[in-house]
């Protein structure tokens, strides 16, 4: 057992190792510990500095009695050191003795110390001792000569530890060059090593795990034509369903992007909706929506099931697209859309004793660049206008309309992000003194240049947007904030939007509380979209005055305005709109309509006030028809500050 051990190739190996180390290890060790350059070089400096050390007392005794003839002889004595190749005594930086010797030798390095006072501390000179590097280069040269010595015998002895090492594995070499040759289809044969250590057992093993190998690869071959089978299969299946919808089994918007893609470019498309499709899924439910959705479906195909040129597919929930792979004519576009559209008007489905009807909107494209896009567009556009049907065409300008639009968007975001959006004051005068009452606060955006944007601009595509609640909600904490201190009244504009969201009127009560306005502020209703939920609104007016603060009509007098809104509501001011202050001066009939305004409010005891002032002639005007306060640019334009008088 033992003899095998001491045969084992691991342990050749790994004693040549130790060995080869433990040289190493010693040869260094006796490198550094008998030679090392930083010892020669601390060994010179220590005994420059004993030197030194030695003769500063009996210096310092000779220069304080001022006996130069001593010193002089001391110092030749000293310079007869061999080691010494200079030796100075230097008083405020002027040399007072100088020694040098006639050794050629080279600087090691220079030594001082300083010369005080036998009876004190006191500093009289510095003594400055050059030494010579002659000892330094003999140890030097000694330790190279040894170090060599070191480094051939290291030499020797890694040769002789490669040679045995490279003895020892030269069977592993034969094997790793059989081993070359070896693939599951070609058989090898490793003679047996006669050896008894670790490279026979490894041919051994090897021979064996060779038989095994082929043995699983013969399996493996099946097993890789089978699975290559099943992933064909599965890959065909996965590209169905990448291209096709779940519910309907139509073709989906990938499988259109790539015919649009492959189209050569001659062909045309159109998207159709069905409209309010949610109504159904909420009346109905969500298996009645899908069940709907399958029946058009199939409709649809039994519909084109003769029309080669025309394939269907499902885009999204309750949109498809007609992709025609060969352009039609105008005419030919035209009837499909007329015949379909006539087709669906009949369609009924019958869901669980219930009749559903479906109606559609298209929007169609003949336009071969970005087609889809172009029809998406048409057919939002054919929303907008309440039309059955729209065409894309270059001339709507629609698609630079989205572009500024998105462009806006853009702009609006960046600057709520950036607190860009602020608030602006217009004064509101009181029309005997024409001095201000109140401050009616108005939205502004100052650009990335610092110019300042009007509302004209970005109001309309901010609601279009779902932007309108954040400016809201800036507009409200911003105003509320600037005049907290003030003692004027201020105004702010409310949508009936703002006022349906309780959201919105939760915040706005918490910035009037937080801010202590609920005496000051006005809010001015505006009237845009129409007063018709009543009920909401009175809450809101209610639930506001109940805090101190005043109600506005804004824009009184604009499009439908009747006067069934200051019967209704518990308003304290109205804001004649000014599309009829500014004809005032010059139309009769807008003074008419304007002094009925004016009556009917006083006899109800509300506070009139006169926007869009612009001139002399409309405010002489207003005034003679009794209205108590003005607005307007004639008197004064919104400011970023309030000037204190």
């Amino acid at each position: 057992m033992k003899k095998g051990k001491f045969e084992s190739l691991s342990f050749k190996i790994m004693s040549s190792i130790v060995i080869t180390s433990i040289i190493i290890i010693i040869g260094i060790f006796l490198a550094f510990e008998k030679i090392n350059k930083k010892a020669f070089y601390n060994v010179e400096v220590q005994k420059a500095t004993l030197i030194l050390k030695t003769i500063e007392p009996v210096v310092a005794i000779d220069i304080y009695l001022d006996m130069q003839s001593k010193i002089r002889l001391l110092l030749k004595q000293l310079i007869q050191n061999k080691d010494i190749l200079s030796i100075k005594i230097l008083k405020d930086g002027a040399t007072l003795y100088v020694v040098k010797s006639k050794n050629k030798s080279e600087s090691l390095f220079i030594v001082k110390k300083d010369i005080s006072q036998p009876n004190s501390q006191k500093k009289m000179a510095t003594i400055e001792l050059n030494y010579s590097n002659h000892n330094y280069k003999q140890l030097i040269k000694k330790y190279n000569k040894l170090l060599v010595v070191m480094l051939i015998i290291m030499l020797i002895i890694f040769i002789l530890l490669s040679l045995y090492i490279d003895k020892l594995l030269k069977p592993l070499k034969q094997i790793a060059r059989v081993l070359k040759g070896f693939s599951p289809e070609k058989k090898i044969q490793m003679e047996p090593i006669k050896q008894n250590n670790e490279i026979s057992l490894i041919v051994s093993a090897l021979n064996e795990m060779q038989k095994k190998i082929c043995d699983f690869t013969n399996k493996q071959k099946d097993i890789n034509i089978f699975l290559e089978e099943e992933v064909n299969k599965k890959t065909k299946e996965l590209q169905a369903q990448l291209f096709k919808d779940d519910l309907t089994q139509l073709p989906n918007r990938k499988k259109l992007f790539n015919d649009i893609e492959h189209s050569k470019h001659d062909a045309a498309l159109l998207i159709l909706n069905i409209d309010d499709f949610k109504e159904i899924n909420d009346f109905y439910g969500q298996n009645a929506g899908d069940y709907v959705l399958v029946e058009f479906t199939k409709r649809l195909l039994h519909f084109f099931e003769e029309e080669k040129n025309i394939s269907l597919s499902r885009l999204s929930g309750d949109e498809f697209s007609l992709f025609f792979e060969h352009k039609p004519s105008h005419r030919t576009f035209m009837k499909v859309v007329n015949r379909l559209t006539k087709e669906i008007e009949k369609m009924v489905f019958e869901y669980e004793q219930s009749e559903i009807y479906i109606r559609v909107t298209f929007g169609g494209t003949m336009d071969t660049d970005e087609m889809l896009e172009k029809a998406d567009i048409a057919l939002k556009l054919a929303k907008e206008q309440k039309k059955y049907f729209l065409l894309y065409d270059a001339k709507l300008d629609v698609k630079r309309q989205y572009k500024e639009n998105m462009e806006w968007v853009k702009k609006i975001k960046s600057a709520i992000k950036e607190e860009r959006i602020i608030p602006f004051f217009q004064p509101i005068f009181d029309a005997k003194t024409q001095e201000p009452v109140s401050y009616e606060c108005l939205i502004r955006l100052i650009d990335t240049d610092g110019s300042v944007v009007s509302p004209f601009k970005f109001l309309t595509i901010a609601q279009k947007s779902k932007l309108y609640p954040q400016l809201t909600k800036i507009m409200i904490e911003k105003s509320c904030q600037y005049f907290q201190h003030r003692e004027t009244t201020f105004s702010v504009n409310l949508s009936i939007n703002d006022i349906l969201d309780v959201d919105m009127v939760a915040y706005i009560q918490k910035n009037v509380k937080k801010y202590g306005v609920n005496n000051k502020i006005v809010f001015e209703i505006l009237e845009t979209e129409g007063i018709d939920n009543y009920e909401e609104v009175s809450s809101f007016i209610l639930s506001m005055k109940r805090l101190g603060c005043k109600i506005s009509i804004d824009d009184f007098g604009s499009g439908y305005s009747n006067f069934e809104h200051i019967l209704k509501l518990d308003i304290d001011y109205i804001k004649i709109d000014g599309s009829l202050i500014k004809h005032l001066d010059t139309d009769v009939n807008v003074q008419i309509v304007v002094e009925t305004i004016v009556s009917f409010a006083k006899k109800l005891n509300l506070i009139i006030i006169a926007e869009f002032v612009h001139n002399q002639a409309v405010f002489e005007k207003v005034k003679s028809l009794d209205i108590e306060r003005i607005q307007g640019f004639y008197l004064g334009e919104p400011e970023k500050e309030i000037l204190e008088n």
